[in-house]
């Protein structure tokens, strides 16, 4: 089961840190924003279940943040829990009247954080159970979630369809190509060459649109009350996905967003970005294995994003001695590409960092076993063996990148 998603609105870093912190150790997958513009976009991008609002933002503040939110039909079901360091009746009554749901003044305790954002979500107002509570009420707010990584499935306000139990080959086929182009959509001249290239063109459109109208279908029957045609949309020549949300693109997007913000040293926010991205994370684009090449080749971009991005969170965690933690990450890694030089290289020099050499010589004997299973010569293996670091780096985990 996914967990629920908590967006925290709030630029007072100590302060993000501690709800972090606590609302993670909850089981929460939690966003930061420090602005509330920033926070506005998240929420379109990645849509949370609750969201903790700081009052005193800079530029646009958390009233107007709330009042942006409750103007809009999407947003509006959004529950918020507004946080202030204003004890005055009047701003928690400001905070109320444009549409907070609940609120706590600074300082507050974690735990009783935790409890009210526990509560908002039992009340059934959050997102999906919005969505659901009256069967007369407008569904633009329903968005398809489509999962990719480690799984195929396809999750509407609860409601699951499988992808490998309930799709045919060829239903799986033409969803591979659909979530593995970056922009969800694509021309029907590319899917009728990649799926029936010796057929004529009339031939090709024909088993084109029959293959559409069968992947619907199975859509409906599984994901009932659904119109397949808002997710499944035929335009201008193009099949495009719509009102959903494909972990794998937003895998991709975040974690672009934190390389983007390790090269600006912006490590606190690279950090949470990198925690959400890695939430995402279940495993490989599974659709790529559905016999597509442009499934494959998103399938392989992924996979090198995912071991690259496991590096530099690994060092900057690693940067604050977290070791216990970047360490996990390169373990999971490891599992993912057992025989990769620079992981292995990098935790080496973790076991090191923290006086652990018998777990370094450990990772050497596994590398060894790892390299004659993928049949290497004794002479490559003694080269791969021979340089590695033994000492840590004086400048700092991030000065490789």
């Amino acid at each position: 089961m996914d967990k629920p998603h908590v967006l925290v609105i709030e630029d007072d870093v100590s302060v993000c840190e501690l709800l972090f912190s606590c609302l993670s150790k909850a089981g929460y997958r939690v966003s930061i924003a420090q602005s509330g513009e920033a926070g506005l976009q998240q929420i379109e991008e990645d849509p949370p279940e609750v969201v903790v609002l700081d009052l005193s933002l800079p530029g646009m503040n958390g009233l107007d943040v709330c009042r942006a939110m409750r103007r809009d039909p999407w947003m509006s079901k959004l529950p918020v829990l507004m946080l202030t360091g204003k004890t005055e009746e009047e701003d928690v009554v400001a905070g109320l009247e444009v549409g907070a749901d609940d609120y706590m003044t600074k300082p507050f305790s974690p735990k009783l954080l935790v409890a009210r954002v526990m509560a908002l979500l039992r009340r059934g107002n959050t997102f999906d159970s919005a969505v659901n509570s009256s069967a007369t009420e407008d569904n633009s707010a329903e968005i398809l979630s489509i999962k990719t990584l480690g799984q195929c499935v396809l999750v509407l306000a609860g409601r699951r369809l499988s992808w490998t139990e309930e799709f045919s080959p060829s239903q799986r086929q033409l969803m591979a190509i659909l979530v593995g182009t970056s922009a969800g959509k694509i021309s029907q001249e590319e899917i009728q060459v990649a799926l029936w290239p010796e057929s004529s063109t009339s031939r090709a459109r024909s088993s084109f649109d029959s293959l559409l109208s069968r992947v619907r279908r199975t859509m409906e029957a599984s994901l009932k009350p659904i119109d397949s045609k808002r997710y499944l949309v035929v335009k201008r020549g193009y099949l495009c996905l719509e009102n959903c949300r494909i972990d794998a693109h937003e895998f991709k997007r975040l974690i672009r967003k934190a390389g983007q913000q390790v090269a600006t040293q912006e490590f606190w926010p690279a950090e949470i970005t990198f925690s959400s991205a890695f939430s995402l994370w279940q495993g490989p684009f599974v659709p790529g294995d559905f016999g597509c090449d442009l499934t494959t080749s998103f399938q392989g971009e992924l996979e090198r994003l995912y071991l690259d991005a496991s590096q530099t969170f690994a060092r900057l965690l690693a940067e604050s001695g977290r070791f216990q933690q970047a360490v996990k990450i390169l373990r999971d890694a490891l599992r993912f590409d057992s025989a990769n030089d620079e992981i292995i290289r990098l935790l080496y020099q973790f076991y090191l960092a923290q006086d652990h050499p018998r777990q370094a010589t450990q990772l050497l004997t596994e590398y060894t076993e790892v390299l004659i299973r993928e049949k290497f010569s004794e002479q490559e293996i003694s080269e791969a063996l021979e340089d590695f670091p033994q000492e840590v780096p004086t400048g700092g985990w991030l000065e490789e990148l």
